[in-house]
């Protein structure tokens, strides 16, 4: 077998030289086992309905591994992880992720799977794994393309809504303001051509 074909570690001839050096080698192969935060693509999506509990993603770290030549190993995705949404009680803003969209993913100190939804109260860990990348959380999205349907909030204390296939609204509607439509104010229009005493009429009242 040639030194090509070997499998090769990450120790080299200084790390058992002295304590100190013995010590710098096993921290930095504990800090491999440990799964803190990484980015990540998108893969799949499992949407578990438009208006139901959060769903989950499948996703590819964009980070790859390193073995002991220095040579990059591919990682293998990751799998059922629960998805963010900006949400308190009931109300919610709904934006799921779509496959190639980039986030990041983080991991849990401990086995998380047995909190599911609707968990209300503190649940023993599900095994003894620590620092695992099955105890992943998917939060989005960061480097994604730019956005054609969005809500923009300003500094200036204005809010543009752009949704250029429509705006959907279920419920009343109560506007403080006036509201203007392609120039034509709604409070302060004029209706032309009718003629109410020998003049136009006056403004909505």
């Amino acid at each position: 077998m040639s030194n090509n074909e070997a499998v090769q570690g990450q120790k080299n001839i200084y790390s058992a030289n002295s304590d100190v050096n013995a010590i710098d080698f096993f921290v930095r192969m504990l800090q491999n086992k440990i799964a803190t935060a990484q980015p990540v693509k998108v893969v799949a999506v499992d949407t578990q309905g438009a208006q139901g509990p959060t769903g989950y993603v499948d996703v590819l770290p964009l980070v790859t591994y390193v073995d002991g030549k220095g040579q990059a190993v591919q990682p293998v995705t990751l799998y059922h992880l629960p998805y963010s949404r900006i949400q308190g009680g009931k109300a919610a803003l709904i934006i799921d992720p779509v496959p190639d969209d980039i986030g990041v993913a983080v991991f849990a100190q401990s086995d998380s799977s047995n909190v599911t939804a609707g968990t209300t109260e503190p649940q023993q860990p599900g095994s003894l794994r620590k620092h695992s990348q099955s105890d992943g959380f998917y939060i989005g999205g960061f480097l994604n393309q730019a956005p054609s349907c969005y809500l923009e909030l300003t500094q200036d204390n204005k809010c543009n809504l752009i949704a250029t296939s429509g705006v959907n609204i279920k419920g009343d509607v109560t506007v403080e303001g006036d509201v203007i439509a392609n120039g034509i104010s709604l409070t302060k229009h004029v209706h032309g051509g009718v003629e109410s005493g020998g003049s136009n009429t006056s403004g909505p009242k």
